[in-house]
């Protein structure tokens, strides 16, 4: 088996370990700062994002699956839209 090979994946995994260690702290230190509760939603759900993107495309394996990768990302938010748009009547329209 090719040591060098093997060595080079453990140093990417440890790389990718080490930015969704660094985007918690972001995304765990957001909070306590004195930004507005809708931008520290905003940037907590990014970070959260850019760390599914990132689980997804190197843990799961799927960096070569585009197709999937699509439709893994794009379904919750799409869902969400329907959601909040088949809501929004009682929403706006409430006495």
């Amino acid at each position: 088996m090719n040591t060098e090979a093997t060595q080079d994946t453990a140093k990417f995994y440890f790389q990718i370990w080490e930015w969704l260690i660094i985007l918690l702290v972001v995304g765990t230190v957001i909070v306590f700062m004195p930004v507005s509760r809708g931008l520290a939603l905003t940037i907590v759900f990014a970070v959260a994002a850019i760390k599914g993107v990132l689980v997804v495309r190197n843990y799961m394996h799927l960096k070569h699956e585009h197709l999937i990768f699509y439709l893994i990302a794009g379904l919750p938010p799409l869902l969400v839209i329907i959601m909040l748009l088949a809501l929004l009547p009682d929403i706006a329209f409430r006495h």
